[in-house]
């Protein structure tokens, strides 16, 4: 009896261990330095990420610029079939059905603007491999670009270490940022090429290309743990209201999550 006992609570632990939230933490750090005129300082901004049973939420918090608005949530619920962008500082939120249909959500007049950029890049993978967080991580190089008609105004290489290896389900991550790139039409080649980095990426080096120079910066994730998720993680706030569609300027700055342009 006293077997069947532990057994049944070895299996419970195992069970609650397995069905856990999973919260993840990284730090995308940008050097300070005389940048335009003036010496500006440095910037740590802290990635957040929330894992539940078919669902993730992801935030990006701490630019710290008078242009940057970053302070939206984004969740992907694949048990509702839905993704909830929430902007917090404007207590709204905007509700997208999956599968999605693009303009379902911005103006006519925006999707022509939107019409006029394009992301294109190539991933190689280097064949290398480094330890990251304790865990073996492929290495990749990536280029990326932003084009519009016949000129580009955004343009990094980087290196990402990348791991499979990981208690939750990185492809929902995967499948997050592939709906805020579609916004802004990104080349095919690009999409499957992108496919090929396998895992969720612990660390990365991006090299920023402009016409004053380059910025560099890094990320590296620093906590990976099960918690007890807070409210409304998931969800909306009772007091937030509802939008239909995203404005342009929506669009900038959740682009610039995805892409950072750290010229401050």
């Amino acid at each position: 009896m006293k077997t069947i006992i532990s057994f049944l609570c070895i299996f419970v632990s195992v069970s609650i261990g397995i069905q856990a939230d999973v919260y993840v933490k990284g730090i995308i750090h940008i050097d300070g330095g005389y940048r335009y005129g003036h010496n500006v300082p440095d910037i740590d901004v802290v990635n957040e990420w929330w894992f539940g049973k078919d669902k993730v939420t992801f935030r990006s918090t701490g630019w710290c610029l008078d242009y940057f608005n970053t302070d939206f949530r984004f969740t992907l619920d694949k048990e509702k079939q839905r993704i909830i962008v929430v902007n917090l500082s404007q207590k709204s939120f905007v509700e997208v059905p999956l599968p999605m249909n693009l303009l379902s959500h911005i103006d006519q007049s925006t999707a022509e603007r939107l019409n006029e950029y394009q992301i294109n890049g190539t991933i190689k993978k280097t064949g290398e491999k480094q330890i990251v967080y304790q865990k073996v991580c492929d290495v990749y190089s990536v280029t990326e670009r932003i084009n519009r008609d016949d000129d580009h105004f955004y343009e990094r290489d980087r290196i990402v270490k990348a791991t499979c290896d990981i208690p939750f389900d990185w492809q929902m991550v995967n499948e997050l940022y592939q709906w805020i790139r579609s916004f802004f039409y990104p080349q095919k080649s690009y999409l499957s090429e992108l496919e090929n980095i396998k895992g969720f990426i612990l660390e990365e080096n991006n090299v920023f290309f402009e016409v004053a120079g380059q910025v560099t910066w890094s990320f590296k994730v620093l906590e990976i743990s099960q918690i007890k998720v807070p409210p409304h993680i998931y969800d909306v706030p009772k007091d937030y209201k509802k939008k239909e569609k995203f404005t342009m300027l929506d669009l900038v700055y959740i682009r610039l999550i995805m892409y950072p342009y750290p010229i401050y």
